[in-house]
């Protein structure tokens, strides 16, 4: 064969021998209790290449064809199907037999299992509560080794000694370590872009990424200039493509049957790790959404104390202010928003950052209590990737009982950005003196007034409109008249008509400090629009011009 270049990747395939080791040699080593269910006498004529314990979704991509899969269907709860789903793949993949453990998670095997493997003629045996799985897996692996004996009695010690590092506060990251120590070896998990998020040693990571990032995800072996590499890909539903378990070494001594078992035994413990994670991360998101609904429900029947206490496990004790933050979609910037994505790319920026922070997506837009951060700059750097959205950030508070009062001013900032051509994040601080007065005001009292002043005017629909383009266009009859498509006199007729109804002058300045504080207050919601609803950002319906 004609020498490779340093760089060059060479990748092995495993010679498959004769089988050496028949089911019925398993099912009939009596220190291990085994019993079979279904399969029939035929059962026992299946050949079997190896054994593997899996608990993952998608289980045959753990399991090689002719092996014997071992579960104690952790995923299967009370579901039936999920059970025949089980075997059905099994058989279709070649699976020798299904080992089901009994009593760490079910104290008998599932009917449904029973069911399928019977009407296929598919072997399914029970292992009994006194016999470990990694027994099945020795008794297997001694008798295919022949040789390799005292290989394989290391790689049931590593199982043992990669269980404990569960126990660790960072269990992933403990697993990489005792990994690359018991196999004297570099460890990497490459995440789905191919970046290292966790090392042991040197690994050549950029090359091997090179040649499994468009590859089918399987087990591979490789000579990366001068490493002896194992790569396992790591299944997993928080990641597409799938992350990696690199194992590497420069040793001529390296054993690398040993690593390839290694990996194909690690793998699917640290994918299981991810995927718990990500539970995990969606349990809480969910409680802290939650909690933030509830913080910032407008009745009085909160339970203060409580709200507290809740907030504070998640960091959030207000030991700086805190203040609510409102992103919304701007319909005038002419970008769609995904809410979702809008969501995820906040708690992006706020999780990694050890940010104090409640998040949720509430009346469409999403809305975050965030303690002691500099929201301006964090927010800068976010919309710079989201150009339809606007922010408004509210009052600093100091307790769970005011950040109500915190999301208030937060909408109307955010509702203010998508009106003005200037900066799609506006402030508390930010508020001119109308709708400074207007956020602190009581909507009790404060609706009521603004329903005494606009709600003639609301009655006729050309009016309102008059009045709301001529306010939108800091009262320039000619703008606002070329907005309606109306001549500057019909314009002018329309606010006359409007100081009928009201029965002011539009010439007092008091007059229109009072419709502009009015149109302020329909903009935070407090006034409802009697043909329906509330109104919205004046740039649809001319009924719902400003809500």
């Amino acid at each position: 064969m004609a020498a490779r270049s340093r760089s060059e990747l060479s990748w092995h395939r495993a010679v498959t021998a004769p089988p050496t080791l028949w089911l019925g040699d398993l099912l009939a080593e009596q220190a291990l209790g085994l019993e079979l269910l279904t399969g029939g006498p035929d059962a026992a004529k299946r050949p079997v290449l190896g054994a593997a314990v899996v608990e993952v979704k998608g289980p045959t991509e753990w399991v090689a064809k002719q092996w014997v899969m071992l579960t104690a269907g952790v995923g299967l709860a009370d579901n039936p199907e999920g059970g025949r789903a089980l075997v059905r793949e099994c058989d279709t993949a070649g699976v020798s037999a299904l080992g089901f453990g009994v009593e760490p998670v079910f104290d008998h095997v599932p009917e449904a299992l029973l069911e399928e493997g019977a009407a296929r003629g598919f072997p399914i045996f029970a292992v009994p509560k006194d016999t470990q799985f990694r027994e099945v897996v020795s008794f297997v692996d001694t008798a295919l080794s022949g040789d390799e004996a005292p290989l394989f009695r290391r790689l049931s010690s590593l199982q043992r000694y990669i269980l404990d590092a569960l126990g660790d506060p960072e269990p992933e990251a403990a697993v990489v370590e005792r990994l690359a120590r018991f196999l004297d070896a570099s460890v990497a998990v490459l995440g789905p872009a191919g970046h290292p998020e966790l090392a042991v040693g040197r690994v050549p990571t950029e090359a091997v990424w090179e040649f499994v990032k468009n590859r089918v995800p399987k087990i591979v072996e490789a000579d990366v200039d001068g490493w002896r590499v194992v790569a396992m890909p790591l299944a997993s539903l928080a990641t597409e493509p799938p992350r990696w378990l690199l194992i590497a070494s420069r040793s001529s001594g390296f054993a690398a049957a040993l690593a390839r078992s290694a990996a194909e035994t690690t793998a699917p413990l640290l994918a299981a790790m991810e995927r718990l994670r990500e539970v995990v991360r969606n349990q809480e998101d969910a409680v802290k959404g939650s909690l933030l609904d509830e913080s910032l429900d407008p009745t009085d029947a909160r339970d203060l104390p409580a709200l507290a206490a809740r907030a504070a496990r998640f960091g959030v004790d207000f030991s700086q202010t805190a203040r609510v933050v409102v992103l919304r979609e701007c319909a005038a910037l002419g970008e769609p928003v995904d809410l979702s994505v809008l969501q995820h790319e906040l708690e992006e920026a706020l999780g990694p950052a050890s940010i104090p922070h409640l998040l949720t997506e509430r009346d469409g837009s999403v809305v975050a209590l965030v303690q002691g951060a500099d929201l301006p700059a964090l927010l800068e750097t976010l919309l710079a990737t989201q150009p339809g959205v606007v922010a408004g950030i509210g009052r600093p508070v100091e307790s769970v009982a005011a950040a109500r009062y915190s999301h208030r001013d937060a909408e109307l900032a955010a509702r203010g950005a998508s009106r003005q051509a200037g900066p799609r994040i506006l402030a508390f601080e930010d508020f001119d003196l109308g709708t400074l007065l207007v956020s602190e005001a009581q909507p009790a009292w404060l609706g009521a007034k603004v329903e005494e002043l606009i709600a003639p005017v609301r009655a006729n629909a050309s009016l309102y409109e008059a009045l709301t383009s001529w306010f939108e266009h800091d009262l320039d009859i000619a703008a606002a008249a070329a907005r309606l498509h109306l001549h500057p006199n019909s314009l002018r007729y329309r606010l006359a008509r409007i100081e009928e109804l009201i029965g002011r002058s539009l010439r007092l300045p008091s007059t229109i400090a009072d419709l502009h504080i009015a149109l302020l207050a329909e903009r935070t919601g407090e006034a409802p629009d009697r043909l329906g609803g509330h109104l919205d950002d004046g740039r649809s319906r001319p009924l719902e011009r400003l809500g």
